[in-house]
């Protein structure tokens, strides 16, 4: 199977501009992402698709492929299905630009589902204390056979009766088969994606399956400047 990642980045974050090019460590964080998306065996490329200049001409400087997109793509995922039309493959990881480590082993299991048949698979990880107060940090509830419930902000579930259930962090990397991300890009953004602003409720609202993998590994993901400075001071001590 040919799994192609693409890294969307753009400029105009509303709480962090300029994000991608943010120096984490001496380099771009986009750089950082690219570097460490080339090393999953089970990636067979990477392309880095931005609506900046920018963007673009950084990540052409790290030798990176990449492409313009349209400034009006509704989401992440929408841009990647614009970069990647023309090229072949099987199937699509979309990478978010700001995920600055992640579990390698998680996208090898991503892919190991999309072998297997599904439509359309993600990540999410255990949730602590401090996830479940934070709004910008999306949980996600599943079923008995791992597919994803529901997305949301919220603390979900309500632990009312605490011990039955584990909060989960969802982490924002999707893998779609080529044929799932194509029809996704053409549904329109639906209610709740627009309520909650989170792109992968489209899919759930139109009857997308979304498998969930359980990752051990770490990730960490820069929202803000305060996300930067963070990572930062981790990586030095």
């Amino acid at each position: 199977m040919k799994v192609l990642a693409v890294i969307p980045a753009r400029w105009a974050s509303s709480r962090y501009p300029g994000k991608p090019l943010a120096d984490i460590g001496g380099k771009p964080l986009l750089q950082a992402v690219y570097e460490q998306t080339l090393l999953c065996r089970s990636i067979s490329s990477v392309l880095i698709a931005t609506d900046d200049e920018r963007i673009l001409k950084a990540a052409q400087s790290f030798g990176a492929q990449a492409v313009m997109t349209s400034t009006e793509c509704a989401s992440g995922t929408d841009r990647v299905a614009q970069a990647i039309r023309g090229i072949e493959a099987d199937a699509v990881i979309n990478i978010q630009g700001d995920q600055v480590l992640f579990d390698k082993t998680a996208l090898t299991d991503m892919v190991n589902e999309l072998e297997k048949g599904c439509s359309m698979v993600t990540v999410a990880t255990e949730a602590s204390a401090e996830d479940a107060a934070d709004p910008n940090t999306v949980k996600v509830v599943l079923d008995r056979k791992g597919y994803a419930l529901y997305f949301s902000s919220a603390p979900i579930p309500c632990f009312r009766l605490p011990g039955h259930a584990v909060m989960l962090k969802h982490v924002g990397i999707y893998g779609f088969s080529r044929e799932t991300l194509d029809r996704f890009n053409r549904l329109p953004q639906s209610p709740l994606e627009l309520s909650e602003s989170l792109e992968q409720l489209r899919a759930l609202e139109n009857g997308i399956p979304i498998k969930v993998v359980i990752a051990s590994g770490a990730f960490h993901e820069v929202n803000t400047p305060q996300d930067r400075v963070r990572i930062i001071k981790q990586c030095r001590t």
